[in-house]
């Protein structure tokens, strides 16, 4: 049995309503960025800006991680900020996006660990593994 996917003209399918959301081109996407860095200057997180890229040292992807975070666009599509921490790549759509996926991290660094007793905003201690009580 087969299928046949249909829509009336005037409505908009899911794969162009996701299409949208994400920035048309290079410059929507470093407005992104530059917005991104605006939300985490406003919550008190030093970003290190430079063409196409935003480097967050202080915030840290968990315990041991001493990289950092990084944000970067790209020149080609799909024009989206990459949020990179740990090895890992997170595309998002637009910067409230992007700063949902780092608030986390924001509130982590803003408390002592108990792991390794690094205190607040300071890294963790490398091999440093939390206390899983507080997780």
């Amino acid at each position: 049995m087969s299928f046949s996917l249909t829509h009336l003209a005037s409505t908009v399918t899911q794969a162009e309503d996701a299409a949208s959301a994400w920035p048309a081109t290079a410059a929507a996407a470093d407005a992104e960025l530059a917005r991104l860095a605006e939300l985490l200057a406003e919550a008190g997180v030093t970003v290190l800006p430079a063409a196409g890229i935003l480097a967050v040292p202080g915030l840290a992807a968990g315990p041991g991680d001493t990289a950092g975070i990084r944000v970067r666009t790209t020149s080609n599509p799909p024009h989206a900020l990459y949020v990179i921490a740990a090895s890992r790549i997170t595309p998002h759509a637009g910067a409230d996006s992007a700063f949902a996926h780092l608030h986390p991290l924001i509130e982590a660094a803003a408390r002592p660990c108990d792991g390794c007793g690094a205190e607040a905003s300071k890294p963790c201690n490398p091999n440093c593994l939390p206390d899983p009580s507080t997780d």
